[in-house]
């Protein structure tokens, strides 16, 4: 079965122009919706200052936030028993030669996008994710752990 090992705060900036929350959930949605029925494996990777968090839900989409999604999804592949069914989609070059080197594929997320029919960029989005967490994502931390 192939598996997409996808890094998610690029495959959210390129589709929906942003990684907040917002963007992460309706890609996590788009993903549930198109994938529900095929015979395809998601692994979504995204970035989270507390990491560690895995959403198991019903179907083959599942969801990790890892303190370094990059170093997450190489250490997923690197795990991975059959890693020549495996594509990685991010745009991060490390990530992808690293991932490559381990015998899986790589593909960008323009080149996913343009590819995928369950989803659709609806405006262009930044060529690189801010240095910074975005106002949803600040206020998402301060509900989740309170004012630090």
């Amino acid at each position: 079965m192939e598996e997409l090992v996808i890094d998610g705060c690029n495959l959210a900036y390129k589709a929906f122009g942003g990684a907040g929350r917002n963007e992460r959930g309706a890609l996590v949605r788009s993903l549930r919706s198109y994938y529900a029925r095929k015979e395809i494996r998601v692994t979504v990777f995204f970035d989270s200052r507390e990491g560690g968090g895995v959403e198991r839900p019903p179907g083959n989409v599942k969801v990790v936030y890892a303190s370094s999604a990059d170093d997450a999804i190489v250490r997923h592949v690197a795990g991975a028993a059959r890693r020549a069914s495996m594509v990685v989609i991010t745009d991060d070059r490390a990530v992808g030669d690293r991932a490559r080197a381990l015998g899986a594929r790589r593909r960008g997320s323009r080149e996913f996008l343009s590819s995928w029919k369950g989803l659709r960029a609806e405006a262009p989005a930044p060529e690189e994710k801010p240095s910074a967490d975005s106002p949803d994502e600040i206020e998402r931390y301060t509900r989740l752990w309170g004012e630090r």
